[in-house]
């Protein structure tokens, strides 16, 4: 299979990709994804992108050995390949990757817009030291973007206040823009109804998208709850009690 994927000619086989896939999931060596993720043939780094993206849930730390290869995809013309790199190096980076995180960043500024967002959802998704060193080694990169001022803002909280967040959504950066809308609507455990509320009133279409997005599920965690959420298992709660006092 390995062989047929490295072709010349190899045009792209979506059974072919599948049938790989399972080899991975059954153990077959990462490390094998190598040469399909460094060809210079567009349809093998499809499918190498698509394995890391789809092995992200499943075996995301082991991918780490070709975490290199992985970032040097965020720099593909293809959309579709770097929209799911951005995918995989959200699982299998590690503190020693900050320059890959930093690069991922960076595409923020994409000129696609589900490239844009696929960063938004890292944004979201990240662990907290993710996010410290994918803004820093971003601004180390770009020193002249946005990514300073973001370096300068995300180390003065961990979210914008209610009273910064119009400001900051009306910034004349649209890269500056799509992170605070991002860190807005990251989530800890409970997502800031209030703080979503104020991304939806943004003049920016892309940025109340996220808002919507958002809302939809798409760009929290598994573990994050609405406040609402909060107020219904109470109130049934209090109704509980209420009806086990009586009898």
């Amino acid at each position: 299979m390995m062989s047929k994927l490295l072709e010349p000619g190899y045009e792209g086989d979506s059974e072919l990709t599948f049938a790989l896939q399972s080899e991975f999931n059954k153990g077959f060596p990462l490390e094998n994804l190598r040469p399909l993720l460094t060809s210079d043939n567009l349809y093998t780094q499809a499918a190498a992108a698509y394995l890391v993206a789809e092995a992200n849930s499943k075996m995301s730390y082991k991918m780490n050995c070709v975490v290199a290869e992985i970032a040097d995809l965020l720099d593909s013309e293809s959309s579709g390949i770097r929209f799911d790199a951005i995918e995989a190096l959200l699982g299998c980076t590690t503190p020693a990757d900050g320059a890959v995180l930093g690069r991922l960043m960076l595409r923020l500024d994409d000129e696609h817009a589900g490239v844009r967002w696929r960063v938004v959802q890292f944004i979201c998704l990240a662990e907290r030291w993710q996010l410290r060193l994918a803004v820093e080694n971003a601004a180390t990169l770009r020193p002249d973007s946005a990514f300073k001022t973001l370096v300068n803002a995300y180390g003065q909280y961990n979210m914008p206040s209610a009273k910064d967040l119009p400001r900051l959504l009306a910034n004349p950066d649209a890269v500056l823009r799509r992170f605070v809308a991002a860190v807005a609507i990251r989530p800890r455990q409970v997502i800031i109804e209030r703080f979503v509320a104020i991304v939806e009133q943004s003049d920016d279409a892309e940025i109340r998208k996220i808002a919507a997005d958002c809302r939809e599920g798409y760009l929290r965690p598994i573990y994050a709850i609405e406040p609402s959420v909060l107020k219904r298992a109470s109130s049934e709660t209090s109704k509980g009690e209420t009806q086990n006092s009586g009898c």
